[in-house]
Formats: structure tokens, sequence, C-alpha cells
């Protein structure tokens, strides 16, 4: 998730956007690597981002959250897509996150 992150910070586009979803088998560790990805997204410059999932659910940072997909879908038109954007899709493949396509 970090090495997605930085990458996607050097791509030269106007209008960014972040689906992040919550990342699977962490253990006890869990809280504090999702909020540490939420941090690095803030460190980074990233200001349209989108968590999806319990565990960035739990965290405070300041980002549209969502505690599943099937919140995220029944409020999704409340979120702000700039167009024309360039979006990065990330979660555990748990997550199921490419739904996000049809969304959009």
């Amino acid at each position: 998730m970090r090495a997605a992150l930085e990458n996607f910070s050097k791509m030269n586009d106007d209008n960014k956007v972040l689906f992040l979803g919550d990342m699977f088998e962490l253990g006890d560790s869990s809280l504090q690597e999702h909020d540490a990805i939420a941090r690095l997204a803030t460190d980074l410059g990233f200001s349209n981002v989108v968590l999806v999932g319990e565990n960035f659910k739990k965290i405070n940072c300041g980002f549209s959250t969502f505690g599943s997909f099937e919140k995220l879908k029944e409020d999704f038109k409340s979120i702000q897509i700039p167009t024309p954007s360039t979006v990065l899709i990330k979660g555990s493949r748990g997550m199921a996150l490419e739904r996000i396509l049809e969304l959009l």
C-alpha cells in the first residue's frame, strides 16, 4: 500500500483520487498500520481520499470514511470527484474494491 501511494504521488496529474480499502491480516498492528497509511496519504499531499472498511473507520484522519463497500455505495453521490481524475483503487483482495468502477 505504501509503495502504491508513493508511486501514485509522483504522477503529474492534477486531479488524483484515492480509494483505499482495509488491509487484512495485519494482526495486532492493524489499527496502527491503517493510521500510518492515512497519515502517509496526508503527508504526500493527497486531499481527495476515500477510505473503506472497518479498520479505516476506526481511525480519525479527516478523510471520507465508510465502514463497508455497501455504505460507500449508499452515499457515493456525496463524494466530490473532479472530472477528469486519475484514480487509484487499492485494498486487500477480500475488499473487492473493483466494484467501485461500477460507481464511477
